[in-house]
């Protein structure tokens, strides 16, 4: 292995924190794709070789990936090359988002060859997850690497197990068709908006106005909260009641227990 790549896509950094973690341990060079935005997926192309790992994360939503994202997977030539598959949830569960993952690096040509699932700090609120990865799981994530280097250089054969159903049994959140989902709820905009467009320029899902940051299309906006906190004006805020309400019992059952990386490699 000559070359490693950290890929992901990463609406509020947590994905991206454990993906270069992964890379760092691995002890080779590695190149950073940050594939968040839809203006970077567009542009990135690359064909890998054999001698190359990619390491790929996404969150997850609802117990699957994000909709509406094969710009993500279009520029990815797998070639035979091996793949690390990685997802990030919120402290509650991941279900088929690691399997779904699996299957679709697959179809861009990679051999995955191992598999792993972290946890970080929840896109709703900071009090669930609040500051995870944290340095416990950044260093499950460097180990993880040097493991999974080994594993390659020891060429295991057979396939990789890793845990979810397929067919899938999740059917993640689609923002199209919410049905009655407590956390369904619209980001509005107040009067502190300066319209810098960071929110438009930055959105994963282009849900944002362009011309106007102030509108959002429900349809397709993911509720990953990137605008809301990173907005430098404070001008994103949620007000809808059913959320705001359901919130603090959420908030309660996810902190119930903490969460713990799950990590897959092939058996020996």
């Amino acid at each position: 292995m000559s070359k490693v790549f950290s890929i992901y896509l990463s609406p509020t950094g947590t994905t991206q924190k454990v993906a270069l973690a992964i890379a760092r341990g691995m002890g080779m060079p590695f190149e950073d794709l940050d594939l968040t935005t839809p203006k970077a997926r567009q542009a990135f192309k690359h064909s890998f070789s054999k001698n190359e790992i990619a390491i790929v994360g996404l969150p997850v939503y609802a117990g699957r990936l994000p909709k509406n994202i094969d710009n993500f997977f279009s520029g990815l030539e797998g070639n035979g090359a091996s793949a690390v598959a990685l997802v990030l949830y919120g402290n509650r569960n991941y279900n088929d988002a690691l399997v779904e993952l699996k299957l679709k690096l697959k179809e861009c040509g990679f051999v995955v060859k191992a598999g792993a699932a972290f946890i970080g700090e929840h896109t709703f609120s900071k009090n669930i997850a609040d500051g995870r990865p944290d340095e416990n799981d950044l260093a499950i994530a460097a180990d993880f690497g040097k493991k999974v280097v080994a594993s390659i250089d020891m060429d295991i054969p057979g396939n990789l197990t890793i845990k979810g159903d397929y067919p899938f049994v999740w059917r993640g959140y689609d923002p199209a068709n919410p049905g009655d989902h407590p956390t369904f709820f619209t980001i509005s905009t107040n009067k502190q908006c300066t319209q810098c467009y960071l929110c438009a320029e930055n959105c994963p899902w282009e849900a944002i106005e362009m011309n106007d940051p102030r509108m959002i299309d429900i349809t397709k906006c993911m509720r990953c909260l990137r605008c809301l906190k990173n907005c430098p004006s404070s001008a994103k805020y949620i007000t809808d009641e059913k959320f705001l309400s359901f919130l603090p019992e959420f908030e309660m059952r996810l902190n119930s227990r903490r969460c713990e990386p799950e990590l897959f490699l092939p058996q020996v």
